[in-house]
């Protein structure tokens, strides 16, 4: 089991550091190529805009060229760069100034001497100071919350919802999420996909990420518990009563209906990949998907690139259109 726990950390790791490593890489790749090309763009546009208004009017065969289009593209790619870095802070400011709202406007905690139940499990599992209780008997939900200090949140009403042994294994799974700063993970993982908003492949690399920490979750609850079977049932339970998602902290995890009935079939002995047809076709078509998004965002990067580091226009070729299509040799 321990080697269960560490391949699925490991995996978890890895799909962040390659999450941060790809949007981080292209985004260094984008700045670059505008700081190398900037004057050149500039220089090059002036040069664009005396080819298209050789005459008192603009010549449009001089304006609908492939040379003078293609001028346009490095300043998408620059707007492309500005739009972007106003949607990363503006993401940023919100998940800061929601998750600081979000804190203070949850029920006043109760002392954990209230749930004698919860007592006993957290002073089991050394956990006292770590935990706060929600006054909310209707609520059923476990999260982990924070950027920074993150804490596990727990509502009476899940207290009273779930047995000892199913309550135990929610509150071990949050106390991987909590101890590996899970929050913060994904605050960075949501900023970034704000900055490189047109890569289609972000979504599904934040869906992996979180299932591969929610497994990884998972299997430290089943490794200190030895009860697999109860985190299943508390997840069934959840599930049922329409608690997965009834809360959601500003930083939150991808918890998708497929998402849970995967981890339930893992804790329970089922293979992860789906054997029936059904099932099958859907997972063929969500891995199509995947591949798709990757073919597209590999695309619109190498499409972004060349546009950047290519230099179509040369001013040798500013007077053409002034001999060829004004029947000019000089302007003015």
């Amino acid at each position: 089991m321990k080697n269960l726990i560490k391949n699925q950390q490991e995996k978890a790791q890895l799909y962040f550091a390659a999450i941060v490593f790809i949007n981080l890489a292209i985004l260094c790749t984008v700045i670059t190529g505008i700081a190398m090309g900037l004057r050149g763009y500039i220089s090059d546009t002036k040069y664009a805009y005396q080819y298209v208004t050789c005459c008192d009017s603009i010549c449009l065969k001089c304006f609908f060229t492939l040379r003078t289009l293609f001028m346009l593209v490095p300043w998408g790619c620059i707007a492309i760069l500005f739009v972007g870095i106003c949607m990363a802070i503006y993401k940023m400011l919100s998940i800061l100034l929601l998750s600081y709202t979000f804190t203070r406007s949850l029920t006043s905690p109760l002392s954990l001497n209230y749930n004698p139940k919860l007592k006993n499990i957290l002073s089991s599992i050394r956990l006292y100071n770590h935990v706060v209780l929600l006054d909310n008997s209707n609520l059923r939900c476990a999260f982990t919350s924070g950027l920074w200090k993150p804490k596990i949140y727990l509502s009476t009403g899940i207290c009273s919802y779930l047995t000892t042994k199913e309550l135990l294994a929610v509150i071990l799974h949050e106390i991987h999420h909590k101890n590996n700063k899970v929050p913060l993970k994904l605050f960075i993982i949501q900023v970034l996909h704000a900055l490189n908003f047109f890569l289609p492949m972000n979504p599904y690399l934040l869906n992996i990420f979180s299932s591969a920490s929610e497994k990884a979750a998972d299997d430290n609850a089943i490794n200190f518990s030895r009860e697999p079977l109860e985190l299943a049932s508390a997840l069934v339970k959840l599930s049922k009563s329409n608690a997965v998602n009834i809360i959601s902290p500003p930083v939150s995890f991808y918890r998708g209906h497929e998402i849970v009935e995967d981890r339930i079939r893992r804790l329970v002995g089922h293979q992860t990949i789906p054997s029936h047809f059904g099932n099958t076709l859907s997972f063929l078509k969500k891995e199509a998907r995947l591949c798709l998004s990757c073919f597209l965002s590999l695309f619109i990067t190498l499409t972004i690139c060349l546009s950047l580091f290519y230099k179509p226009f040369l001013s040798a070729h500013t007077m053409d259109c002034k001999t060829k299509t004004c029947h000019m040799i000089k302007c003015g």
